[in-house]
């Protein structure tokens, strides 16, 4: 039931996504066969890896440490899909000394997830919908924050750049901030990445005294209308093992694993 396009771009999200608008903080390097994501002052840079010829897999690692020390990281998290090549990546990848990524916001493996009809709608007194103002858009990641127990030195870097991305946002284009709220306040948070084939979805979050209570499915919901709306009715997400079963029971199917691997390498 899942196209191919949708399922590539649900494994390979890089290939179906626009990159960031030139004054966006967070910029994505493109290299042969995998790309490289930078948020200036942010702890660690992501690697996710699409083909990598098999007898340049230690050269690629030292090409990407080297560009990721030049902006100031001593860490990566490398997002390895089974799809990608060589068959085995991610092996080769721990027999040369990277490890399961264990560290909040990530975790060892995620699942490659999409759906292509619509999903079912949030409860009565939950509205879903995208960040009318800063303020909310500002409360939505302060919750996600916590809700991913990112560190407070990443946390930091990331509100510096709260408001340069809130006007970024606010003129429209394909990186957006959904809010869900209930009784006037902001109890949820995720945000969509549109995409050529489908919406990417990313960072779901819902207030401590809120979960359970069907703010996660109002936020799926809200998307999966800006895709329609879009005219690519398709959502893909990399799920955690908490996000995974949730997104099944909205009839997400699971389309491939990524492993997440962690290099240091300072």
């Amino acid at each position: 039931m899942i196209p191919e396009v949708v399922r590539q771009a649900a494994l390979f999200p890089q290939v179906d996504l626009p990159d960031p608008p030139p004054e966006h903080p967070y910029t994505i390097v493109h290299r042969d066969g995998y790309d490289v994501g930078l948020f200036p002052g942010m702890s660690f840079g992501q690697v996710s890896a699409r083909a990598i010829a098999e007898d340049a897999i230690e050269h690629t690692i030292a090409e990407a440490r080297s560009l990721l020390a030049e902006n100031g990281k001593s860490q990566a998290a490398w997002m390895v899909p089974e799809a990608a090549s060589p068959d085995g990546l991610a092996d080769r990848l721990r027999g040369l000394g990277m490890v399961p990524y264990e560290e909040p916001p990530l975790e060892p493996r995620f699942a490659a997830m999409a759906v292509v009809t619509p999903t079912e709608p949030g409860p009565p007194g939950v509205e879903a919908q995208l960040a009318r103002t800063f303020e909310e858009f500002q409360a939505g990641n302060r919750l996600a924050g916590d809700a991913f127990e990112v560190s407070d030195e990443d946390r930091h870097t990331f509100e510096a750049q709260v408001r340069l991305m809130w006007d970024i946002e606010s003129g429209g284009g394909a990186f957006r901030t959904f809010i869900a709220l209930s009784d006037g306040s902001v109890v949820g948070c995720s945000s969509a990445i549109f995409g050529a084939n489908a919406v990417y979805l990313s960072g779901g979050s819902t207030r401590a005294d809120m979960r359970g209570r069907g703010v996660y499915r109002a936020l799926v919901r809200a998307r999966w209308d800006a895709a329609v709306e879009r005219d690519t009715p398709a959502l893909t997400v990399s799920a955690g093992r908490m996000w995974q079963p949730i997104l099944e029971r909205l009839g997400f199917v699971t389309v491939g694993w990524i492993d997440c691997l962690l290099d240091r390498f300072g």
